[in-house]
């Protein structure tokens, strides 16, 4: 059984440095804000991009589940449209997947 009461060296430099990457890019999106475009069509195109980043993950996951996970991602959608509530369509698709391979064994 491993022991994990202590740390190595390797992993504290680890964790350091994902603390001041994940810092970093916050910080230089707030020092960053006051120079993008608030306006115009590079504006527009940067409300999109969470969204756009979201789904590149999203559907290649959903595809290599296969059935179930087309299923869960059409229920995702659906609930979404319906409640346009981001709370209750993750709900329904998770649920959607759990119960699938609960009953199906996908």
């Amino acid at each position: 059984m491993p022991d994990f009461t202590s740390f190595t060296p390797e992993a504290i430099l680890t964790i350091m440095g994902m603390a001041v990457v994940t810092y970093g890019m916050r910080l230089g999106g707030l020092l960053m804000a006051d120079r993008l475009p608030q306006t115009g069509r590079w504006a527009h195109v940067l409300e999109r991009l969470p969204g756009a980043v979201l789904i590149s993950v999203w559907v290649p996951s959903a595809l290599s589940a296969g059935l179930i996970g087309i299923i869960g991602a059409a229920g995702t959608l659906i609930a979404m449209i319906a409640t346009r509530n981001l709370f209750a369509a993750m709900i329904a698709g998770m649920g959607l997947v759990a119960t699938g391979r609960y009953f199906f064994g996908a």
